[in-house]
């Protein structure tokens, strides 16, 4: 590649060749002004001709962090479940967008990057600015693809890191009192929290159970969809992940609720007739319409105050589901594929809380065989 460097006025600037175009086969040439002085002006220039024999270099672009994000998002948000392209839609208007925004995105450095987490971090809890940071990322790879820029300036950046939750669970004994007390007020919550404590079902999984998911034979769940709740309603959506499909062994305790509460709602349907939104949903409304999954947390505090128990949030249900079986020695693969986690690993980093405890029987258990052998 061919450049030179010259004097106009008090500045100085560089031209080099950058090739041929295409189309016209006429040589392409990129003049750069502005330096202060010669030196200045031959490093940049040094700095282009090794991008272009390297074949790293990329041409200017004009385009807008505040266009390149929403032109993403449009184009990412199909493979997201619609509850989550809210989130995504909306960190994108509340936080990219405003810091970024204006910014070229060739024009991203990793000083931006720095200051982008420093501005979210003061404003936002660590867990959320992670997630906030962790889209940035993905547009800038996609920038990268794209080939606007040569490398993620977001990228190796560390500032931002996810908070793991401390897993709160309740004991047997805690469990079991609170569905008594819940029994004692309100059936049809009664049976919604047994399933959920004896299942590890998540809430949209919970709700979104009809009766031919059921397997009262063979005694199982088949586990196929979920209820979303959007800005647009609620709905039926897809499962969180691919290995959320599964089957969850059940036993005749959990099929005698299943069954009270599919004869109660057979009940309602000849009561209201034509006016039942026969969804074939084993928990919904008293008219068969859908349940909405933020509605089962009021009453799931309630009955919380009432039974005196710790307060825990209805998704650790499904934490107090597993960390008991762990509890109990079930193998961690057993429990893995009974809450539809993608690994075991993911599983044993959930509830690592449990280890300890596993690994101080498995020691006491090893010590007395080697001694009594």
């Amino acid at each position: 590649m061919k450049g030179y460097v010259r004097k106009r006025g008090n500045k100085w600037s560089y031209t080099v060749d950058i090739g041929r175009d295409p189309i016209t086969n006429k040589r392409k040439q990129k003049t750069k002004s502005g330096f202060t002085s010669e030196k200045e002006a031959e490093k940049a220039l040094n700095e282009i001709i090794y991008e272009l024999n390297k074949g790293i270099w990329i041409a200017p672009q004009n385009t807008l962090m505040k266009d390149f994000a929403e032109d993403w998002f449009r184009s990412y948000k199909h493979r997201l479940r619609d509850t989550t392209a809210e989130q995504y839609e909306s960190k994108i208007k509340n936080w990219i967008v405003p810091l970024l925004g204006n910014f070229k995105v060739q024009e991203l450095k990793p000083i931006h990057a720095q200051r982008f987490a420093g501005e979210l971090l003061v404003s936002l809890n660590e867990n959320t600015a992670f997630k906030v940071y962790s889209i940035v990322n993905l547009i800038m790879n996609h920038a990268v693809n794209l080939e606007l820029i040569n490398k993620n300036p977001f990228k190796n950046l560390s500032l931002v890191r996810e908070q793991k939750r401390k897993v709160t669970t309740w004991s047997f004994e805690e469990l079991e009192h609170y569905l008594k007390i819940t029994k004692k007020y309100n059936a049809f919550y009664y049976r919604v929290f047994a399933t959920a404590a004896y299942t590890g079902l998540r809430k949209g999984e919970l709700l979104a159970l009809t009766k031919d998911d059921i397997d009262f034979d063979q005694k199982f769940i088949k586990v196929t969809k979920s209820i979303s709740e959007t800005k647009k309603g609620v709905k039926f959506g897809d499962l969180k992940t691919p290995s959320s499909f599964r089957n969850v062994a059940i036993d005749d305790f959990l099929i005698s609720i299943l069954k009270d509460q599919i004869n109660k709602n057979n009940e309602l349907k000849l009561k209201l007739g034509s006016e039942y939104h026969d969804h074939k949903l084993i928990f919904c409304h008293e008219d068969g319409q859908i349940f909405r999954p933020t509605g089962l947390n009021r009453p799931f505090r309630r009955y919380i105050e009432l039974s005196g128990v710790p307060k825990i949030k209805f998704h650790d249900i499904r934490h107090t589901h597993a960390t008991l079986l762990l509890e109990l020695g079930i193998n961690p693969k057993i429990v893995s594929d009974r809450l539809g986690h993608a690994s075991v690993k993911m599983t044993l980093d959930t509830y690592s809380h449990v280890s300890l405890n596993i690994q101080s029987d498995v020691a006491e258990v090893f010590s007395k065989h080697v001694r009594k052998a």
